[in-house]
């Protein structure tokens, strides 16, 4: 996220001073416009969006802003990890989607070994993104997880 620095006369004293205005930039994904035409009601929808995401070598998280329609705002890449990890901070997501002017969102999450069981690591930060969704008015929809051919939906087996 790239900060732009602006200067500013002090009025008294006529020192420089320095506002920092953040910048969120977002990158577009070409999707099926039947996809974004409606509102997000699904972890099925979700996946077929993003269902590229099993062919990624590192683990991804994206996260899906939406509006109190449940649709698409905009989306981000929050993470790239390794192989086996992606360090995944609950405060960041909920700043930027805040920043967006999100009412909630969907965490999209990839494992490359191509399974999509939900790791101890998962079950951890989907509960920490739920408890913050709740304390900030701006709940989690879905903790969703992609594998080869597969995916796991927090909110389809219960977890929300």
């Amino acid at each position: 996220m790239p900060i732009d620095t602006i200067q500013q006369q002090n009025e008294e004293g006529g020192s420089m001073a320095y506002l920092k205005e953040l910048k969120v930039t977002f990158t577009r994904k070409r999707v099926d416009d039947d996809l974004l035409s409606k509102p997000v009601e699904s972890a099925q929808q979700v996946y077929e969006l993003f269902k590229d995401m099993q062919d990624e070598t590192k683990e991804k998280v994206v996260v899906l802003h939406l509006n109190p329609q449940l649709e698409i705002l905009s989306y981000e890449v929050a993470s790239m990890g390794t192989a086996h990890h992606a360090v995944l901070e609950p405060v960041e997501i909920y700043r930027n989607a805040m920043l967006a002017r999100a009412s909630s969102l969907v965490v999209v999450h990839n494992h490359p070994s191509g399974t999509c069981k939900p790791s101890n690591a998962d079950l951890a930060v989907a509960l920490r993104l739920s408890e913050l969704g709740k304390l900030h008015d701006m709940i989690l929809q879905d903790f969703i997880i992609i594998g080869f051919g597969e995916f796991y939906s927090f909110r389809d087996h219960g977890r929300f």
